[in-house]
This record gives C-alpha cells, structure tokens and sequence, in this order.
C-alpha cells in the first residue's frame, strides 16, 4: 500500500508566509530595540523571511 502525501503548497504560498512571519518577527524585534528602527528591521525581517522560504524547500525530508 502506497502512502499518501499531500500536495506541496505553490512556492507563491511559500514566499508569502515567509514574508509574512518575517515582518511580524521585525516588528517586534524593532519595537524591542527602538521606535526609531521598526521600518529598517521590518524590511529587513520580510527579506530574511524570503530567502528562509527559499531554502525551506531543500530541507524538506
């Protein structure tokens, strides 16, 4: 008997959780350090989040 595995997600759902869980983690991270660097750290976190999107396919078991 063959196991079934659920399709995989298109990569344009990959890059949008990734970006978004990003902004979230830089925002938060911004407001930690300072008022004066949530846009910096957002983009920044939205760009972090894309490239572990990216990558999160190689890892797959």
């Amino acid at each position: 008997m063959s196991e079934h595995h659920p399709p995989e997600p298109p990569a344009q759902f990959r890059y949008a959780v990734g970006a978004g869980l990003g902004l979230l983690i830089g925002v938060a991270v911004g407001l930690f350090i300072d008022e004066n660097v949530v846009l910096a750290s957002a983009i920044l976190g939205v760009a972090i989040g894309i490239v572990v999107a990216y990558f999160a396919k190689f890892i797959k078991p």
